[in-house]
C-alpha cells in the first residue's frame, strides 16, 4: 500500500512539476537532467571562445591579449581605476585621475556597472586585462545559455533542436563586432529572460522574472536598455495581438506592463537620475532630430549580411551585424509556409522583424533606436533583439518541420540558396565579402538543408542526425567567429613601464604632496592617469564633460564630442591646467620648460618651470583692450550652454534648479578673450598675455614659405616652435629638420602643433600628403613673456591644505578683489564654503569653478556629491519597498484561500 502511495505521489509530481518545485527542491542531478539543452548552450560557445583565445596566443597561452577597441582605451583603465577604489577605500563619487576631474558615479553607471565587475576584488591587480578577457567568454556562454532557457521555457520543450539556436545567438554577428565590450554583455545574456519574463507578464500574469531581470539590466547598462525598453514596448504590442482576445484581457494585461515597467524603472532611479543629471553636461545632450527622412542602404544589401564569414562593421558605417547562422535563410521561408501557426501571431511577429529591419537602414528610427542621438560609430547597436526575434521564429520552424510538407522544404531550399546565388552575383563589396562567403554560405546551407530532410522522413537515427547538427553548428559559428573576430594586441606592450611610471608617482608624491596633475609627451591611451592612478588632464569618455572639451577647443587642445586631450598643450595652457609634471620617454625634452627630476627604466620625469597651483587669482586690468571685440552677452554676462542659465532669467527652471546649473554672471578679463570665436588658438593665447597687462605676444609669428605640398619655416632665432595649421583636410603632419624629426596624426581635432626646440637658421620642413595646401602658421614661444604671465598669474594663490577624491580645503590671502579660478571643472554637485559659508560659484569661460573674493584672507573648503544621487535613492527604496509589498500581499492573499483570481495583479494565472 505504501509503494502504491508513493507511485501515486509520483505520477502527481510529474503531472504537476511546478507543485513538485514549489514543495521539494528539485537534486541537482535532476536539474542537470532537466536542462541539460541550456548547459550544452552555454558550453559550446564558452569553448568554441576558449579555444579560439588559444589558437590566438592569447594571455596566458601566450602574449597577446583581447583589448580591442574602447576595451584597449577605456574598460580597462576604468576598471582599473574602480579597483583602486574598492581596494583604497575611496568614495566612487568623485576622481581626480579622470580627466581634469569627473563624476565617477556617471562613469561606473556607464561602463563599469556590471555586477560581474566587483569579482575583481578578488584578483590580482597584474591579471586585470585577464579578468575583463575571460569574463567576456564567460557572458558569450551565459548567452547561449539564457536564450536556450528561452527556448524551452516558451516552446515548453527538451528538445536537441534549441541548441543550435541558442549557439548562433552566442556566436551572431553582433557578438563578433562586439564582444569585446563588455559593459553590453550583461544586457544581451539578459535579455531572453527579460523576453520570457513579459511572455509571462502577459500571458500567465508573472511579473517577478520580468522585473527583476529588467531591473537589473537596466542597472547593469542603462544605454542598451533604452533600446531593449523600446522593444519591450513593440514585443509588448505583439503580444497582445498574439494572445489576448479579449478587451478585458489586453486591459489588464496593459495595467500590468505599465505598473511593473515604472516599478522596475524606479528601482533602477538610484543610478538613472545622477547618470541622467551628469549626462546633461555632455555633447550628447544636444537634440537634433533629422530634418529629413533618408535611406543608408538596399533590403538586400543587409539581407545578405546574414551570410557568414561577412566583414563585421564597427566604423561610422551603418551596416548592422545580423549574421545568426545560414540556416536562417531556410528556415524562415518554412515558418511562413506553416499554415499550422497562427496567422495572427505569424503577422505580428514577422511585422516586427521587419520593422527592425527597417529601422538599420533608416536615419529616423537609427536615431530615436539610439537614445535621440546618433552613434559615434558601433553601429546598430540594438541589433542583437532582432536576432533574438529572428532566431525565435526559425526554431519553431525546426519544432514543427513535420507539419511542412515535402514540397514546401524543397520550395524554402530552392528560394535560400536562390538567393544566396542573387547576392553573389550582385553584391561586389570585396572588403565585407570574402571570396569565400557565399561558397562558404551556400555549402553549409545545403548540409542545413540535407539534415532537414533526413529529420522531417523519420526514419534517420535522430541522436545521430543530432549529433551531426552540433557539430556543423560548431564547425560554421567556429569559423565565422575566427574569421570576424578577436583580433589581439599585445599585452606586454600595452603593460610597458607601467611599473615605472607607478615608482615615480609614488617617489614624487612622498617629496610633493601638494595637488597637481600629471601629463605625457606620448601615452598609451587618454585615460593613462586612471590605470596608473594620478590626476590628469586627458579624458576619453562618453561621460566628458562638454564644457571642458569647448575649453580645449579654444585652446588649441585635442578634443571632440567624445574626449579632451593634453596633445597641443602650450606651457601656458599646461599652467592653466595645474600641470606641474611631465612623463618623457627622452632624456632631452627642452631644459627651458622642463627639468629632468628622475628616471626609472626608460620612463622620465620632468618638473614644468612654469606651472600655476589649483587655484589662481584673476584681476582686472583697465588698460586691455581687444581691437576687434568678442560678441559677449550684455552686462558681460557669460554665453554659457550646458552649465548655465541666461543673462535674465530671474526664475530658472526646475530641471536647472534640480541639476544644480549655476548662473555666472561676472567675465573676467580672460574669458572676455576666450569668447571669441574662431581664432588661431596661438593668437588667442596672445590676446590672453594682453588681458594680463603685458604689451608683447606670448607667441611671436614667424614668417613661412610655401613649397610644393610642404611649408619651409626657418628659426630665425633659437627657440621653441608651435605651428597651427588651418586646412581642415589635413590629417597628417609630418617636420623634418637638421635637428628633431616628428609626426602628427589626426589633425582633424584641431590641436597646436609642438615642432619643439629649434637653433638660429634651423630649417624646418612641414609637409603632409593629405593636401596641397596646409594654411600653416608657425610661431615662437618668448619666454620671457611666459615668465612674466605666469608670475602675475600665481601672484596670489590658493594653499590646498588637503584633498581627497571629494573633497578640497585650501586658503588664499587676497590684496585686491578679483576672481579666484580653480582649475576644477564645475558639475552639479558641487558645494562650495567660502568662510565657512556656502556660496553659489561662478564660472570660468563656463567650465571651471570660479569665486568672487573680496580683499583679505579666505578659507575655501568644497565638496562633490553627485547630483540626484539621493532622490535616487530614495525612489529605489519606495519601488523595491513596493514590489516586497506586493510580494508579501499576494502570499498572504493565495494563503487566506482567494486563489489566482484575486490577485493584485489580476493576472489569470499564479505567480512564480
Amino acid at each position: 500500500m505504501k509503494f502504491m502511495n508513493t507511485m501515486t505521489a509520483g505520477r502527481a509530481a510529474r503531472n504537476n512539476p511546478s507543485k513538485t518545485a514549489a514543495s521539494e527542491p528539485p537534486s541537482p542531478g535532476r536539474w542537470i537532467r532537466s536542462n541539460w539543452a541550456c548547459l550544452l548552450s552555454f558550453a559550446i560557445p564558452f569553448l568554441i571562445m576558449l579555444a579560439i583565445f588559444i589558437i590566438n596566443g592569447i594571455f596566458p597561452f601566450g602574449d597577446e591579449s583581447f583589448m580591442h577597441s574602447d576595451m584597449y582605451h577605456q574598460y580597462v583603465p576604468f576598471l582599473s581605476e574602480m579597483l583602486s577604489k574598492i581596494r583604497s577605500g575611496n568614495s566612487l563619487s568623485y576622481s581626480w585621475n579622470v580627466g581634469v576631474g569627473s563624476n565617477f558615479l556617471a562613469l561606473y553607471a556607464y561602463y563599469m556597472a556590471s555586477p560581474f565587475n566587483w569579482l575583481v576584488a578578488l584578483f590580482p591587480d597584474k591579471y586585470l586585462i585577464e579578468f575583463m578577457s575571460y569574463l567576456v567568454i564567460l557572458k558569450i556562454g551565459f548567452s547561449g545559455f539564457t536564450f536556450s532557457w528561452y527556448l524551452t521555457r516558451h516552446f515548453k520543450t527538451r528538445s536537441a533542436a534549441v541548441v543550435p539556436f541558442a549557439v548562433f545567438y552566442a556566436m551572431s554577428g553582433y557578438l563578433a563586432a562586439y564582444n569585446w565590450n563588455v559593459m553590453w554583455l550583461d544586457c544581451i545574456f539578459l535579455f531572453p529572460l527579460i523576453a520570457l519574463g513579459l511572455e509571462k507578464l502577459v500571458t500567465e500574469g508573472k511579473y517577478r522574472l520580468y522585473c527583476i531581470s529588467l531591473a537589473l539590466c537596466i542597472l547593469s547598462n542603462y544605454y542598451i536598455s533604452i533600446m531593449v525598453c523600446i522593444f519591450l514596448v513593440l514585443y509588448f504590442l505583439v503580444l497582445l495581438v498574439s494572445h489576448c482576445s479579449s478587451l478585458r484581457r489586453m486591459g489588464g494585461a496593459v495595467l500590468r506592463f505599465a505598473l511593473f515597467s515604472v516599478l522596475t524603472g524606479g528601482m533602477a532611479a538610484i543610478l538613472l537620475i545622477p547618470e541622467y543629471s551628469a549626462l546633461h553636461l555632455t555633447k550628447f545632450s544636444d537634440f537634433n532630430f533629422p530634418s529629413k527622412l533618408t535611406f543608408y542602404f538596399s533590403t538586400i544589401d543587409m539581407l545578405a549580411r546574414h551570410c557568414m564569414d561577412v566583414a563585421v562593421e564597427t566604423g561610422l558605417d551603418h551596416w548592422p551585424n545580423i549574421y545568426c547562422g545560414v540556416a536562417v535563410f531556410l528556415l524562415v521561408p518554412l515558418y511562413v509556409s506553416n499554415a499550422k501557426i497562427s496567422l495572427r501571431e505569424k503577422a505580428a511577429r514577422l511585422g516586427l522583424l521587419a520593422f527592425l529591419l527597417v529601422s538599420f537602414s533608416t536615419n529616423v528610427l537609427n536615431f530615436m533606436w539610439h537614445g535621440m542621438n546618433y552613434p559615434d560609430s558601433l553601429p546598430c547597436r540594438q541589433s542583437f533583439m532582432y536576432i533574438f526575434l529572428l532566431l525565435t521564429l526559425c526554431c519553431e520552424a525546426v519544432l514543427r518541420i513535420r507539419e511542412c510538407s515535402f514540397k514546401s522544404l524543397g520550395v524554402s531550399f530552392c528560394l535560400s540558396l536562390g538567393f544566396v546565388l542573387l547576392c553573389e552575383k550582385l553584391l561586389k563589396d570585396d572588403e565585407a565579402f570574402a571570396v569565400e562567403t557565399f561558397l562558404l554560405t551556400a555549402v553549409f546551407l545545403c548540409l542545413y538543408g540535407i539534415f532537414a530532410y533526413y529529420y522531417k522522413k523519420k526514419n534517420f537515427n535522430l541522436k545521430l542526425l543530432a549529433v551531426l547538427t552540433l557539430v556543423v553548428v560548431t564547425a560554421e559559428a567556429s569559423i565565422n567567429m575566427y574569421q570576424t573576430s578577436v583580433s589581439v594586441t599585445s599585452r606586454s606592450k600595452y603593460l610597458e613601464n607601467h611599473d615605472n611610471y607607478q615608482l615615480l608617482v609614488d617617489r614624487i608624491r612622498e617629496q610633493d604632496p601638494d595637488f597637481y596633475r600629471f601629463e605625457k609627451f606620448s601615452r598609451v591611451t587618454k585615460n593613462d592617469g586612471t590605470m596608473i592612478g594620478y590626476p590628469t588632464a586627458s579624458l576619453f569618455s562618453s561621460t566628458a564633460n562638454g564644457q571642458v572639451e569647448e575649453f580645449y577647443e579654444k585652446l588649441g587642445m585635442s578634443h571632440s564630442k567624445v574626449f579632451y586631450c593634453f596633445d597641443g598643450a602650450t606651457p601656458l595652457t599646461s599652467s592653466l591646467l595645474s600641470v606641474r609634471y611631465m612623463f618623457s620617454k627622452s632624456s632631452k625634452e627642452d631644459p627651458n620648460l622642463y627639468t629632468l627630476i628622475d628616471s626609472e627604466g626608460d620612463i622620465y620625469l620632468y618638473e614644468c618651470k612654469y606651472t600655476l597651483p589649483l587655484g589662481f587669482m584673476v584681476s582686472e586690468h583697465p588698460g586691455f583692450d581687444i581691437t576687434d571685440p568678442p560678441d559677449a552677452p550684455a552686462d558681460g554676462a557669460s554665453s554659457s550652454g550646458a552649465a548655465g542659465t541666461e543673462e535674465g532669467t530671474e526664475n530658472p527652471d526646475a530641471l536647472d534648479e534640480f541639476l544644480g546649473n549655476v548662473e555666472d554672471t561676472q567675465t573676467d578679463v580672460l574669458e572676455a578673450v576666450l569668447d571669441r570665436e574662431g581664432s588661431n588658438p596661438l593668437e588667442t593665447q596672445n590676446l590672453m598675455v594682453r588681458a594680463l597687462g603685458l604689451q608683447s605676444s606670448l607667441f611671436e609669428s614667424v614668417p613661412s614659405q610655401e613649397e610644393g605640398n610642404g611649408t619651409i619655416v626657418t628659426a630665425q632665432q633659437s627657440g621653441h616652435y608651435y605651428a597651427y595649421v588651418g586646412n581642415s583636410k589635413v590629417d597628417t603632419l609630418k617636420m623634418e629638420s637638421e635637428s628633431l624629426s616628428k609626426s602628427f596624426t589626426k589633425l582633424k581635432y584641431h590641436y597646436i602643433c609642438d615642432l619643439g626646440w629649434h637653433d638660429e637658421g634651423d630649417v624646418i620642413s612641414l609637409h603632409s600628403e593629405d593636401s596641397s595646401s596646409l594654411s600653416l602658421s608657425a610661431y615662437r614661444l618668448d619666454e620671457d613673456i611666459l615668465a612674466q604671465a605666469i608670475d602675475i598669474l600665481g601672484s596670489e594663490i590658493m594653499t590646498v591644505d588637503s584633498f581627497d577624491s571629494t573633497h578640497i580645503r585650501g586658503h588664499i590671502q587676497v590684496s585686491k578683489a578679483g576672481e579666484l579660478v580653480l582649475s576644477v571643472p564645475y558639475e552639479p554637485g558641487w558645494k562650495v564654503l567660502v568662510d565657512g559659508e556656502e556660496v553659489q560659484p561662478g564660472l570660468f569661460d563656463d567650465t571651471f569653478i570660479s569665486l568672487s573674493l573680496e580683499a583679505g584672507e579666505h578659507t575655501v573648503e568644497m565638496h562633490y556629491y553627485p547630483a540626484g544621487l539621493t532622490l535616487g535613492i530614495v525612489i529605489t527604496l519606495i519601488c523595491l519597498a513596493a514590489f516586497v509589498l506586493i510580494l508579501i500581499l499576494e502570499k498572504r492573499i493565495s494563503r487566506n484561500g482567494y486563489g489566482n483570481s484575486k490577485k493584485l495583479t489580476t493576472a489569470e494565472g499564479s505567480n512564480d
